[in-house]
């Protein structure tokens, strides 16, 4: 099946993937008998790599957000530097832990799990989609992207392994700020000047595409309560949490290793 506009998968990707799972046909159908007894129903983003000053940074508030509406979320990116540089004022994100995914999606509604060593943008979404539809608590996919894929066959996938796959296009407009600009106590906090009050309105426009698609909401009525979790604090909270909770693993000694950034 080739999902990316006629191009496969590297054979790398799919050997990988056969290698993990052993049975990997036999793993999806399982996870699909499986999805409609599921008690979560957790909600998986995969996002291609975000580069320097890039607006779909914004992105990556996306599990914090959907996790405040109390949903379980899994959240996937490549390693950047633009993805560091906000998670590391919270805690150390380049040391990828060896921790079981259930037991922070029990504990904390989400999950952040930064990937390094991609190769293009289509194996790694490959590879992600994959993961998610092996899961049986997944209900939701989305994929934000700049490739165009192949709706068909995503609909043969949704229809037959009884999940939601949708397709989020990529932000590729100007890039409003740099990422050195951010200011973390203004953007996640009431008092904003005009640039991040405009940071905020932009975040607030691109995760109300997801948000409104999790939820009983219109884009508009998503937008609005995203930008009240911005000014809030909201997402601030649960982005302390959740680093509290890592780097509490962290120095307690659970084992790591450091990510790579290409």
């Amino acid at each position: 099946m080739q999902l990316f506009n006629g191009v496969a998968p590297s054979q790398a990707v799919q050997e990988q993937l056969q290698f993990e799972y052993v049975n990997l046909e036999a793993t999806l159908l399982r996870a699909k008998v499986l999805r409609d007894f599921s008690k979560d129903q957790v909600v998986y983003i995969a996002q291609a790599k975000i580069d320097e000053n890039d607006n779909n940074l914004g992105y990556l508030f996306a599990p914090f957000i959907i996790a405040n509406l109390n949903q379980p979320v899994i959240y996937s990116t490549p390693v950047s530097m633009s993805v560091l540089s906000i998670l590391n004022q919270y805690y150390q994100a380049e040391k990828n832990l060896n921790l079981r995914i259930e037991e922070v999606i029990q504990s904390l509604k989400l999950h952040i799990d930064l990937v390094d060593q991609v190769n293009t943008e289509q194996d790694f979404l490959f590879n992600r989609l994959i993961k998610a539809l092996c899961r049986a608590d997944v209900s939701q996919i989305f994929l934000i992207t700049h490739l165009t894929l192949d709706i068909q066959q995503l609909k043969q996938l949704e229809n037959y392994l009884n999940i939601q796959i949708f397709v989020i296009d990529a932000d590729q407009s100007e890039n409003l700020i740099q990422d050195e600009m951010i200011q973390l106590r203004k953007l996640l906090f009431k008092n904003k000047d005009e640039m991040h009050k405009e940071v905020c309105g932009l975040y607030s426009n691109l995760n109300a595409n997801l948000v409104s698609q999790t939820g009983n909401f219109n884009h508009s009525q998503a937008k609005h309560l995203i930008e009240d979790m911005f000014y809030s604090e909201h997402i601030f909270e649960k982005l302390s949490v959740y680093a509290e909770y890592l780097q509490t693993r962290i120095q307690n000694g659970a084992s790591y290793k450091a990510l790579s950034i290409a």
